[in-house]
């Protein structure tokens, strides 16, 4: 059985004979009880989408108090009929209890029932899984399922060049809730429409307030906690390099700089003795604040890399650069509290002194996000043996530096960050998805590295990798053979180039970077320029692999596997740019694409990328991303045929 995340307690009688199941059949009913709340007709109608998709009739939907044979029953546990019918509220969606018990009948129903209206959902949403596995034939089961984690999210960057439209945000949600997560963050540091901001967003997209507070209704329908992220410290480029607010930036401000992707990744903290800093930041905070029901903010208030490096240099001589983070965060810490939330900030500059958490308020939550593949658990030991209470794990999609997600290092990650936080007892995880240089990689690939952290927050089982992905492979992508996922983590390690180095070389020789006289060793050097031809190769048989899987796909599987095609197909064009490069740079003989014809390839290459970008995403910063392909297209055409 491929139910993700796995059920705390399942009990099957016989998942292979058809005489001990339930039939669904165009007879049977979709019964909500009629003490449950309103909202669980919105659960009912996503099984009956589900039904509809998957056996191609739909149900009839009704209510009553009446025990119906030939029936999927939807109810509170009885010890909670007497709340509400209209529905089960709370300020707090983290309040309420996610516990739900699903038993599958012989011949006679199917009967979900939850403590609250959480519970109802992800009792359904666990029925939905069962009918993608198993068709209108459900084995005959008991489960009784509970989180491991009570606070279980995902983050999702919409501000280093992506800003996605609301329909796929809605479907981030769906799938989200599908996977039993309860809550989500977009991450923003300009890409919003602030009243006062026009010199920022003039030229982009940004969300707006109607689509946030769509969105957030949406969310709330699903037991998401849509938490409002703001960068409130470090990662302010757009904000401190503007003419209007430059005055706060850290560092001097040079307006005649060109724009640089890598800068905007590195720089810009605000500087936090301007008398201005802080009220320019409190506005920021609450006009945003006021638009979400989340009883959380998060101010991130990581990568502060400029503090005391500029106009508080001398301060920082006197009181120390930590003694300067703290001042500024405890009083960002204290503004969300007197506004009735719960602050959140990342803990990548805390935990070089995580003794320092005894100054800040103790219902702030301090997430201490670790990437790499090889994690280990001394960050999280350090924060247990302060007595910190509030600490969450902050694992991550491996998204940012490549074309394809790197799947194999997000498992990884992922996995070992869930088992040291249970040691440790972090209270919750946020799974974080970021865009650095413009978010070039496709979203929708870091729905893999998305269930893993579903699925290892919910229950402490820590799956193997193929074991899971076989999962993923049936449940999220409909195959069958069990393999999908595992081709999708192959592919992801044939790409020879690195998207952070390809930019890095191309702002370096702009002279939009402190580097000078880079060589094109930053993109590919001679060590390794050896593997290009054979990544490409082996990436090349990948593809003609997924082009042969087309065939048997559903159209949302069609898709991502074109997109992953698509990918794929521009790594191997990048791997091509840094042969060229070495040859023609260095001199060196190389087996590669002709310098014009690949330029031409680029060039043909982004004009399908863009369509796949606009089918998620607003236009944002697209632009950007073609500049960087032109300018190696211009590079290509400067050498001789």
């Amino acid at each position: 059985m491929h139910l993700l995340p796995r059920p705390s307690f399942i009990e099957i009688t016989d998942a292979s004979s058809k005489s001990e199941g339930f039939l669904i059949n165009r007879e049977t009913e979709i019964v909500i009880d009629v003490n449950a709340p309103e909202k669980v007709l919105l659960y009912a109608e996503l099984l009956n989408k589900e039904i509809k998709n998957n056996l191609g009739f739909s149900l009839n939907i009704t209510r009553t108090r009446e025990s119906i044979d030939n029936s999927i029953r939807l109810s509170l546990e009885d010890s909670n009929k007497e709340k509400s019918k209209h529905d089960i509220y709370s300020s707090d969606i983290h309040a309420l209890s996610e516990k739900y018990n699903l038993s599958v009948a012989p011949s006679k129903n199917v009967e979900i029932s939850g403590e609250d209206t959480p519970g109802i959902l992800y009792g359904v949403q666990t029925l939905r899984q069962l009918i993608r596995e198993y068709g209108a034939f459900i084995p005959t089961l008991k489960i009784h399922d509970e989180p491991a984690l009570k606070y279980r999210g995902y983050s999702f960057d919409v501000t280093r060049g992506r800003v996605p439209t609301l329909e796929s945000l809605k479907k981030l949600a769906d799938l989200c809730s599908f996977y039993k997560l309860n809550i989500l963050q977009l991450n923003v540091e300009h890409s919003f429409l602030f009243r006062n901001e026009s010199e920022l967003w003039r030229c982009n997209t940004p969300l707006e307030p109607s689509e946030i507070l769509e969105f957030d209704r949406y969310c709330r329908d699903l037991n998401i906690d849509l938490v409002p992220t703001l960068a409130s410290f470090g990662h302010l480029y757009e904000l401190l390099k503007s003419r209007t607010y430059s005055e706060y930036c850290e560092l001097e401000i040079d307006h005649s700089e060109g724009y640089s992707l890598v800068n905007r990744m590195r720089h810009h903290t605000v500087d936090v003795s301007h008398e201005g800093s802080f009220s320019l930041i409190s506005q920021r905070i609450k006009e945003y604040m006021d638009l979400f029901s989340s009883n959380f903010f998060n101010i991130c208030a990581d990568e502060t890399f400029d503090l005391g490096k500029g106009k508080n240099a001398e301060r920082a001589k006197k009181e120390g650069e930590k003694a300067l983070y703290i001042d500024f965060l405890k009083k960002l810490c204290d503004l969300i509290i007197e506004n009735g939330k719960t602050p959140m900030y990342w803990g990548d500059i805390i935990v070089e002194k995580p003794e320092l958490l005894k100054e800040l308020p103790a219902s702030s939550i301090c997430m201490n996000w670790e990437y790499d593949p090889g994690v280990k658990e001394d960050n999280l030991r350090k924060f247990a043996e302060t007595g910190a209470e509030n600490i969450f794990v902050i694992p991550g999609v491996q998204s940012w530096i490549h074309l394809i997600n790197n799947q194999e290092d997000a498992y990884l990650n992922i996995s070992k960050m869930l088992k040291y936080g249970y040691k440790y007892k972090a209270k919750g995880v946020i799974n974080t998805e970021w865009g650095d240089l413009g978010h070039i990689c496709h979203p929708d690939f870091s729905n893999i590295g998305l269930i893993y952290g579903a699925s290892f927050s919910w229950n402490r089982e820590i799956l193997e990798k193929e074991e899971i992905d076989e999962s993923i492979s049936l449940i999220q992508y409909g195959d069958r053979n069990l393999h999908l996922t595992k081709l999708f983590t192959e592919l992801s390690k044939k790409q020879p180039i690195n998207w952070w180095m390809f930019v890095l070389y191309k702002e370096a020789c702009q002279n939009l970077l402190s580097e000078k006289n880079v060589s094109c060793d930053i993109v590919l050097n001679k060590e390794n320029a050896g593997t290009v031809l054979i990544k490409n190769k082996e990436a090349r048989e990948l593809i003609a692999k997924l082009y042969g899987l087309l065939k048997e796909s559903d159209e949302a599987t069609k898709e991502i596997i074109n997109a992953y095609i698509l990918m794929a197909e521009g790594g191997i064009l990048l791997g091509e740019v840094g042969l060229n490069l070495r040859k023609h740079e260095f001199n060196e003989a190389y087996d590669c694409m002709d310098s014009w014809d690949l330029a031409v390839a680029l060039e043909k290459w982004y004009y399908s990328y863009q369509k796949l970008w606009r089918s998620v995403s607003k236009e944002s910063e697209l632009m950007r991303l073609g500049e960087i392909f032109s300018y190696y297209a211009d590079i290509l055409r400067t050498y001789k045929q």
